[in-house]
């Protein structure tokens, strides 16, 4: 038997902060625009870049609120979801398709990539601030 897989994985930035909406059926769904870059050297070597946008729907409440609560626009985050195809009409009536990576209930992940820690503690925790000489002075004197 031949297996098939559906499965995306998208490591960037996001663009907005996260969109909360309920659903009809009572649950809600979260949604992400998330950027990619993609950078490489021309023959020249030049620099260049190519940014894709993808969008992203939670619909896993337990990641949704992980989503709204720590994420915000520029938070880098990996998703890992389906990817899928939908149609839907637009504002101004004409109908559309769209594909975004899916995170359906129970499924799916989502980490937060940064770092977001006040300066001041992780220099603390670490001891630099007494390596730098910003702490109290201490007696290099060892008495053997």
């Amino acid at each position: 038997m031949t297996a098939c897989i559906n499965k995306s994985v998208l490591c960037g930035f996001l663009g907005e902060d996260p969109r909360s909406a309920d659903l009809p059926n009572g649950g809600s769904v979260v949604s992400l625009r998330l950027a990619t870059t993609e950078t490489w050297k021309t023959a020249d070597n030049q620099r260049k870049s190519a940014t894709e946008w993808h969008n992203v729907a939670i619909f896993n409440e337990a990641l949704g609120k992980v989503a709204m609560s720590y994420l915000r626009k520029g938070s880098a985050v990996y998703v890992e979801g389906q990817l899928r195809h939908r149609k839907y009409t637009d504002r101004a009536g004409v109908e559309r398709w769209i594909a975004e990576v899916v995170l359906p209930k129970g499924r799916g992940e989502l980490k937060l990539m940064d770092t977001r820690q006040d300066e001041a503690a992780r220099r603390e925790a670490s001891g630099r601030d007494r390596a730098a000489g910003d702490g109290p002075e201490l007696d290099d004197h060892v008495p053997f």
